[in-house]
């Protein structure tokens, strides 16, 4: 049997641990509190992933380094495949699926007294490419305006990712193939085609119009002299109607 003296040590034990238990608890608790209240003015990263509860990318932001190329369904294709990322630092945009749906990205680069410069506001299509920018470029040309874009609904980005991989980069007999295979959907309409533009472009204000082979139909358009004319083009390019007729 225990004696008094070691009764009363244990019950002494049993007070010291609950009581630094609670004091731990405390003191964890006003941790928590004191970080979710902290406030950073200043963050120096190079890249921030957003995700969800699964894991899967919501948004990333990144510099022009560790910006990622295109993301179909969690897997990053090489970032040659969009050639406007190459050199731009933004933030892209991501579906449930994994796959990218649009973004925004700068760039400006200054070298031995020329320079290039560009930024876009792009939105995909569900699995599809991008079929709404809002887009400014700058080298040698200078441009600036929205342009849209039909998409297939039928032929997804997928299918056509695997076809330029495999026309630039697989086996000689397998590359002619998936060269003429991109040449039919061209052909078709199913590639995508650019149907409008609308902005500036070297001085001169236009609102371009196409047909679903991505060939200008119609030109609305004021030149860097002031100029305004509405034309009408056929399936060669070739101007069929103008007004006003005559320049003055």
């Amino acid at each position: 049997m225990l004696d008094a003296r070691m009764v009363r040590e244990l019950r002494i034990l049993k007070a010291w641990a609950a009581l630094s238990s609670l004091v731990l608890v405390l003191l964890l608790a006003s941790a928590f509190r004191s970080s979710q209240s902290q406030r950073l003015s200043v963050l120096d990263v190079e890249r921030i992933n957003v995700v969800g509860p699964d894991g899967r990318l919501a948004l990333v932001i990144a510099n022009a380094e560790r910006l990622p190329g295109p993301i179909l369904e969690g897997r990053e294709l090489p970032r040659e495949l969009s050639s406007g990322r190459l050199g731009s630092a933004g933030m892209l945009f991501f579906n449930a699926r994994g796959d990218e749906v649009g973004g925004l990205t700068f760039r400006g680069q200054e070298s031995n007294g020329t320079y290039s410069a560009g930024a876009i506001m792009a939105f995909d299509q569900f699995k599809q490419d991008q079929v709404v920018t809002v887009q400014y470029s700058d080298r040698g040309s200078r441009s600036a305006g929205v342009t849209v874009w039909d998409r297939s609904p039928t032929v997804s980005i997928h299918e056509l990712v695997d076809l330029i991989q495999a026309s630039r980069q697989g086996p000689e007999p397998g590359r002619a193939e998936a060269a003429q295979r991109l040449q039919q959907l061209q052909q078709a309409g199913t590639l995508g085609a650019q149907r409008i533009f609308l902005g500036s472009q070297d001085r001169v204000a236009a609102l371009r119009i196409s047909d679903t082979q991505g060939r200008p139909r119609i030109r609305l358009y004021v030149d860097s002299a002031n100029m305004a004319r509405l034309e009408f083009l056929n399936e060669r390019g070739e101007v069929i109607e103008r007004w006003p007729a005559v320049t003055r």
